[in-house]
């Protein structure tokens, strides 16, 4: 499946570039849900379960996509 990057803004990955896959004509997801982890430094040697948060697409930009932080999404979903 092809993919583009794209700047996610305001979330647990703010300011990174990550591959987000593209439908077959190439155009991009409304929301995009990633699993993130971590662990504070001295209090676990393991990091925490994965909490999926979601980023939607910004309408007013272009380029490049950029994905705002909605927040995480509750495990009920």
């Amino acid at each position: 499946m092809p993919a583009v990057e794209a700047w996610l803004l305001g979330g647990p990955a703010d300011g990174r570039i990550t591959h987000i896959e593209v439908d077959d004509d190439g155009s991009l997801p409304q929301a995009i849900v990633l699993p993130q982890s971590g662990a504070y430094l001295g209090a676990r040697d393991r990091p925490s379960p994965p909490v999926p948060h979601r980023y939607l697409r910004c309408a007013d930009e272009v380029d490049p996509p950029t994905f705002l932080y909605e927040g995480p999404v509750s495990q009920d979903q």
